[in-house]
């Protein structure tokens, strides 16, 4: 053990921050009401060395009125201390303490009965049986219960030896990929300005780390360290921390926000996991509006289950949260649902996905993704979530979901698409050769085509997203070709496949266009079954150039021959840098304005003119 956080629970007046005291030498108590009352109310923070590293005690509240208050201190920790007074036993608020540090996973490791010195040593014995079986009532069956007193010298010298041994073996517990503090304090420093404070989670924080305030998204810089009241240049994991920020206000942060880096955007939506308490007086319901507590934040959301109903007390299910504002959290975080009047907890959640999209009780592709989040089975989250992507997921979502798998890159069975999407491997064979299967039906079907229009591709998988990818790797493998806006197989000679009387007219209208010159026959008189398929044919392999009058609506075709010797005509009349208007090049071509317009845009598009204004000029050769 170098360092582990532990949360301090327990019933009110149960001893818990007389405990932390003798054991830390700390006061946790700082408020003036807390020293008043004799009663916690915010969290106390402490510290202690021993044996193998140094353990950080988060003192929590043990009063009901401030649940959110001891929530917020489990949610990052390790391990829990549970104190139990001899006298009292296990009362109402140890057996929800125990409850909430089970919902949020983290384990009741050791079990401090406080007070032991105010029961004879014959009762002692008893009353730590008692406690014991009330406790494993609740699941609490392998910690060690350790009799001890805050008050009377040597006290506590057992609970130190328990802890050590106890707490150097933590098992790991759900971490963000990368620095992520839930701030459960905000404060300013003469001098210093805006202090926070939290227990670090995920990767370590370091002074001039650039990070943000989420959910308002307000930029920051780590201008300062410190923990256990020593100045760091870096904390690790796990630590309690306070950060002293720069460029930001003490306004512009709360409690309940999250320093952490840019990944984590806000999101008013999270899938979830959840675990109704075995002890819950009434079933979680669909459409149900809970308090949500996770990190140092709490708000209220509504429930959607996964396929609606109601979940009963002991059951699990699979549900989304929609909150009314965009709140943080990372995938695996714990979170705890309390009813909101008459305040209960009532279920465990662990987050599945923190950035979701909302979606309708009934979508069964969006379920199967949740169902594999759940199991951190990577290869069947990327399956789901091409599932439910038609064929497509993004690599984001993939990492995001797959926190707890324990996979390096993408999983067995899948393809990188681009730097940012996945597919299935089966799954992209599949769609090359159904791409492939189309052009073949198509090129069989309509023999002297050059292509088909990419439209009719969407149609032949339901894995639509899956086409442009399967395309783009045909295209690149040489399989398929993409001209004129059509693609077809390269292999494909649709000159081969034209009959005697489809040549012989295809030679027709191609000589019939070249005599046409500038003033070629309107496309209109070409009707037979095959024409538009021949001049199609032809504009593909480049002896006819088609071109758009847009003022007209319409296409005209020139031959390529007319459109080499009209360039040269031009040259010999307007040699460069000679100007012309579009009527002197009419002239000069002997041709109509309604197929001078489209030529010279054509020549213009070639850089074989350049216009300026209303006038143009020949373009030198470059030499």
């Amino acid at each position: 053990m170098t360092s582990a956080c532990v949360i301090v629970i327990g019933h009110v007046d149960h001893g818990k921050t007389a405990l932390v005291r003798a054991l830390t030498g700390m006061e946790t108590d700082r408020l003036a009401e807390e020293k008043a009352r004799g009663l916690s109310i915010a969290l106390g923070f402490a510290h202690c060395e021993m044996a193998g590293g140094t353990l950080d005690l988060i003192d929590a509240p043990g009063h009901e009125d401030f649940m959110r208050t001891m929530v917020s201190g489990a949610s990052g920790a390790q391990g829990a201390l549970l104190v139990v007074s001899a006298v009292d036993g296990v009362a109402a608020q140890t057996r929800e303490h125990v409850q909430i540090a089970q919902l949020l996973q983290v384990p009741v490791a050791v079990v401090a009965v406080t007070k032991a010195d105010l029961i004879p040593a014959d009762d002692l014995p008893a009353r730590l049986a008692a406690i014991g079986d009330a406790l494993a009532a609740q699941g609490v069956t392998r910690a060690e219960l350790v009799p001890c007193s805050a008050t009377t010298a040597g006290g506590v010298d057992g609970l130190r030896q328990a802890l050590a041994a106890q707490f150097s073996d933590l098992p790991p517990r759900a971490v963000p990929a990368g620095a992520f503090l839930p701030v459960d304090r905000v404060f300013t420093l003469a001098g210093r300005g805006t202090v926070v404070t939290g227990t670090l989670l995920g990767a370590a924080l370091s002074v001039g780390d650039a990070l943000v305030v989420q959910p308002r998204a307000a930029a920051t810089v780590v201008r300062g360290l410190q923990s256990r009241g020593t100045a760091r240049k870096r904390v690790e994991i796990g630590e309690r921390v306070a950060v002293n920020l720069r460029g930001i206000s003490v306004e512009e942060v709360a409690r309940g926000d999250v320093l952490c880096g840019t990944a984590y955007a806000p999101s008013a939506c999270m899938d979830v996991a959840l675990t109704v308490s075995a002890s819950a007086a009434r079933p979680v319901k669909h459409m149900q509006e809970l308090r949500v507590l996770w990190g140092t934040a709490h708000e209220v959301a509504t429930l959607r289950l996964m396929g609606g109903g109601q979940i009963a007390p002991g059951g699990t299910g699979l549900g989304q949260l929609r909150f009314k504002q965009p709140v943080v959290g990372f995938a695996r975080q714990a979170a705890v649902l309390r009813q909101l009047s008459p305040a209960a907890t009532l279920a465990g959640a662990v987050i599945l996905d923190p950035q979701a999209t909302a979606v309708g009780a009934g979508d069964k592709r969006r379920l199967a993704v949740l169902q594999a989040a759940h199991t951190q089975d990577a290869a069947a989250i990327a399956a789901a979530l091409c599932g439910q992507g038609r064929g497509v997921a993004f690599r984001a979502d993939m990492m995001r979901l797959a926190r707890g798998a324990e996979t390096v890159g993408l999983p067995e069975g899948t393809v990188p698409l681009s730097a940012d999407h996945l597919a299935l491997t089966d799954d992209f064979a599949a769609v090359q050769e159904a791409l492939l299967g189309a052009l073949r039906g198509f090129h069989a079907e309509h023999p002297i085509k050059q292509g088909a229009a990419p439209a009719l591709l969407q149609q032949v998988t339901p894995l639509r997203a899956l086409v442009p990818f399967a395309q783009a790797a045909l295209v690149k493998a040489g399989e398929v070709m993409l001209r004129d806006g059509l693609i077809g197989l390269a292999q494909h000679d649709p000159f081969a496949a034209l009959a005697a009387q489809q040549a012989a007219r295809l030679t027709e209208i191609e000589e019939s266009i070249r005599t046409g010159g500038t003033t070629p026959p309107d496309l209109r008189q070409f009707d037979a079954p095959d024409d538009a398929d021949l001049i199609a044919l032809m504009v593909g392999q480049g002896w006819l150039v088609s071109l758009p009058n847009i003022a007209l609506k319409q296409q005209v075709v020139f031959h390529e021959a007319t459109i080499r010797q009209a360039q040269r005509t031009l040259a010999a009349a307007f040699p460069p840098p000679m100007a012309f208007t579009t009527g002197e090049a009419r002239s000069a071509l002997a041709t109509s304005r309604k197929f001078i317009v489209p030529l010279l845009e054509h020549l213009d598009a070639q850089g074989i003119t350049l216009r300026e204004d209303d006038t143009r000029h020949m373009v030198k050769p470059a030499h």
